[in-house]
């Protein structure tokens, strides 16, 4: 909730930012130095001005012109020269939308508007500082007759004036650039430890208000007594003497009193909101064990206990969040080492179970039942003599760069590779309807004899042709997973089993040099869609009756493809 309200507050400070404003601060100069100088005048005209009618010397109108223009118009044209670049830059931006403000401020202009006040202050005194430059002259000119404190008097008050009217000029422009400039242009700005930001601290605006409304001010009270009882012998008047130094006491008492109460001021106020800036900076870091003591009641201990209270958060949630990251990268680390397992797995599982068990890992939908399938064996003709004339290694080789050929082909037909048993595959089709999965067996059949025929015209190793011989046969099979339970523990395997699955085997073994044979019911099946030649009754092995094969013949394309 109080997050909440703050963030409102500072989105609303930034929707009232109206940076245009700055224009103002110009003419701000030009109406704080009038008024010192106005004060001036007055000042003149009460104390010193009758002192000085007797006396010879430059016209009044003359010092008058001069004050104008060092300590109004001066200020004012520097003043207007500091801010014009930042309000060219507001000028050349494309009007924004009512409430925001200018985006991507550049750092020169920032750094220009945050200086400001300052600035404008430092172009003021140093206007009524040159005053006093025709006034030392004026003094001079009219040479001994003056007396030394009336001299001091004359040369003094501009300087005066002109602390007032700095300090007048700093605060009302800070003002001005707080409520509408600094919202809109420093959003993005480095405060601390920023050395292009003159930052005047609060022990130094202590200071600078204490000169205001204390030592100027007595001061002048003080310089105007003075000057009023130059040349007096205090001596012959006890009553004028013993006003004198009352005045000089309060006077004093008051300056040295001030600047003690500023001192503890300071000392209460800009000392902890330097021990905040530095926590916060050490905050900032990282370091979150970070905290205040709480050593006021007012609005800064409150302020040392919220920041306790954050830092505690955040060092709860940085805590928090450390533990989370932790576990994140553990579970990152599992993610991956069971993505290495499933493609360690995939190379094992066949794709029917594997998809099964993605869509349900808990239950998947692998228990046997009848299904309608086609059954693909084939293996190597002549595996016993290669075994005898090549090396198991090479072998070895052999026969996976061949089956590794087939791989895409049988992928693409959709089959799944059951089982491998040295030189021979067991593949299942079963995707689509009856005669579409047995069309894909005889596809894929033709396909590995066309790559076999290739692989072996391409062969440099030195062993014979390659012969492929493959059977094929159709039928409800019962499909799924068969359970082998025991004392070490469970096992699982996903076949097709029943005569279909004989006989495709029995055909396989059948064939030779190269020859596909169908069943009888894969032939009905494709007759139609593959060119096949009737082999009439064969006897099969372990088979007690004879049945009816055809052998496909690889003279045309399959016409079901257009």
């Amino acid at each position: 909730m109080g997050s909440s309200r703050l963030s409102t507050e500072a989105e609303n400070r930034r929707g009232d930012a109206k940076p245009q404003k700055i224009v103002w601060l110009p003419v701000l100069v030009i109406l704080v130095n009038l008024a010192g100088l106005g004060l001036l005048v007055a000042y003149s005209l009460l104390n010193l001005r009758p002192d000085l009618s007797t006396l010879h010397g430059p016209e009044p109108h003359a010092f008058v012109q001069w004050t104008v223009l060092l300590a109004v118009l001066a200020p004012a044209a520097a003043s207007l020269m500091h801010v014009w670049p930042v309000l060219g830059w507001l000028r050349s931006r494309t009007p924004e939308p009512t409430g925001e403000a200018p985006g991507d401020v550049p750092a020169t202009i920032a750094q220009r508007a945050a200086n400001a006040p300052l600035a404008l202050a430092a172009f003021s005194l140093l206007g009524w500082i040159l005053v006093t430059v025709p006034a030392v002259v004026r003094s001079v000119m009219i040479g001994s007759d003056i007396p030394f404190g009336l001299a001091a008097h004359l040369v003094l008050r501009p300087v005066l004036a002109g602390l007032i009217a700095a300090t007048a000029t700093f605060f009302a422009a800070e003002y001005v650039c707080r409520t509408h400039v600094w919202p809109a242009l420093l959003s993005g700005t480095r405060i601390a430890g920023n050395p292009r930001l003159r930052r005047v601290r609060v022990s130094h605006r202590l200071l600078v208000l204490w000169l205001a409304i204390s030592v100027l001010p007595l001061g002048a009270v003080a310089l105007t007594t003075y000057a009023r009882v130059a040349g007096v012998d205090l001596a012959t008047d006890p009553l004028l003497a013993r006003v004198v130094s009352v005045v000089l006491l309060i006077a004093g008492s008051a300056v040295v009193g001030g600047a003690w109460l500023a001192w503890l001021v300071s000392r209460s106020i800009a000392r902890p909101l330097e021990t905040l800036e530095t926590a916060t900076a050490r905050l900032r870091e990282g370091r979150f064990d970070t905290r205040l003591s709480v050593s006021t009641t007012d609005e800064l201990g409150s302020l040392a206990e919220g920041f306790n209270l954050m830092a505690g958060r955040l060092s709860q949630s940085y805590a928090e969040l450390e533990t989370r990251n932790r576990e994140l990268a553990e579970a990152l680390d599992r993610v991956v080492f069971l993505e290495h397992v499933k493609r360690g797995l995939d190379r094992f599982v066949p794709d029917a179970v594997r998809r099964a068990i993605e869509k349900d890992p808990e239950s998947p939908a692998l228990a046997k039942k009848a299904k309608d399938v086609t059954v693909l064996f084939l293996d190597i003709e002549g595996y016993s003599r290669l075994s005898e004339q090549l090396a198991r290694p090479t072998l070895n080789a052999l026969v996976e760069r061949y089956f590794s050929l087939f791989l895409a082909s049988i992928r693409a037909e959709g089959g799944d590779i059951n089982e491998t048993a040295g030189d021979g595959l067991m593949i299942i089709f079963q995707a689509g309807e009856r005669t579409a999965h047995a069309a894909s067996a005889v596809r894929a059949a033709l396909a590995i004899q066309t790559q076999t025929s290739m692989a072996n015209r391409d062969a440099v190793e030195g062993h014979p042709p390659i012969v492929v011989n493959i059977g094929i046969s159709s039928g409800e099979c019962d499909v799924g997973a068969t359970r082998f339970h025991g004392p070490a523990g469970e096992r699982w395997t996903f076949t097709a089993s029943g005569p279909v699955t004989n006989l495709a085997a029995r055909l396989g073994d059948h064939a030779y040099g190269g020859q596909i044979l169908l069943a009888a019911e894969t032939a009905n099946r494709v007759g139609d869609r593959f060119p096949l030649r009737s082999l009439g009754p064969v006897s099969l092995k372990n088979l007690s009756n004879s049945v009816d094969a055809w052998e496909v013949q690889p003279d045309r394309p399959d016409h079901d493809g257009d």
